[in-house]
């Protein structure tokens, strides 16, 4: 789950026990890393029935593939970064992402990297990030010069040869940078994911999800999974739904190749 920034978050101390076991477990956690206890847990994705092909989440929309325990331990893609559509005023957030975790019942790991397309009182804002849940997300704007602006094109690899410690990369080939980094994290690696989320937002009165933005409509591509083509299926999608059961994104059927796919915002098909 992306936990997004639009929101100021309320951080507490470091305790010894933290220390020790967070940076191997959790990735990191307490400090000004991480969320306060309670400040919310992985939504994931749920079955609700309605559909006979696609599962249905409040927070996830696009395509995801399943195994055992240990059995992901890498996954990329490539998009467009989407430009919402920010007129209507208010907060609203978007995340476009790749990771390996959180889906399954039971998984509380989640490793994942992407972009985030935010809308704040009729103004858009950008970034890169990466997260290993439950820690809190890491703008990588805060290490060093790693613009992001609408069209430009980002591909994502998070990988791993033991499960405990990953290396994620980040490329923007549109502004010509790439960001790389190795972070412990232990994942159960039951799922790898392809996602465009409503993201969780953490502030001084606790966690909420965050409006959906409205994206418009964004293509994922050169997807891969264990260095593989994940060969998706209609099965795989995942549609997000409100409270209501009502579709508020949804991702097109796969791509011929089975690696790629879009995700359109709105209750329309995509395409």
């Amino acid at each position: 789950m992306r936990r997004s920034s639009v929101a100021a978050r309320a951080w507490r101390a470091l305790s010894p026990v933290c220390i020790i076991l967070g940076a191997v477990v959790l990735g990191g956690c307490g400090g000004s890393d991480s969320p306060s206890a309670g400040s919310g847990s992985t939504q994931g994705v749920g079955n609700s029935g309605a559909a006979a092909s696609a599962t249905e989440s409040t927070n996830w929309a696009g395509y995801a593939i399943t195994g055992t325990v240990g059995g992901f331990k890498q996954v990329s893609a490539s998009w467009t970064v989407p430009g919402p559509d920010c007129s209507g005023g208010g907060a609203a957030a978007s995340a476009t992402w790749a990771g390996i975790g959180g889906l399954k019942v039971g998984d509380l790991t989640l490793i994942q990297a992407g972009t985030e397309q935010d809308c704040n009182n009729g103004s858009a804002s950008y970034y890169a990030w990466w997260e290993g849940y439950p820690a809190a997300s890491k703008d990588i704007s805060t290490a060093g010069n790693y613009p992001v602006s609408p069209g430009d094109q980002i591909s994502v690899t998070v990988s791993s040869s033991l499960l405990l410690f990953w290396d994620i990369s980040i490329h923007d080939l549109s502004a010509g940078w790439t960001f790389t980094t190795t972070t412990p994290f232990l994942a159960a690696g039951e799922s790898a994911e392809w996602i465009e989320e409503a993201p969780l937002e953490i502030g001084s009165s606790g966690s909420q999800q965050a409006a959906l933005a409205n994206f418009g409509q964004v293509f994922f591509s050169a997807l891969t999974a264990n260095s593989a083509n994940p060969a998706l299926s209609d099965d795989d999608r995942i549609d997000m739904v409100d409270t209501k059961g009502n579709i508020v994104a949804s991702p097109s059927a796969p791509g011929s190749g089975g690696d790629s796919f879009s995700v359109c915002f709105g209750a329309g098909s995509c395409n």
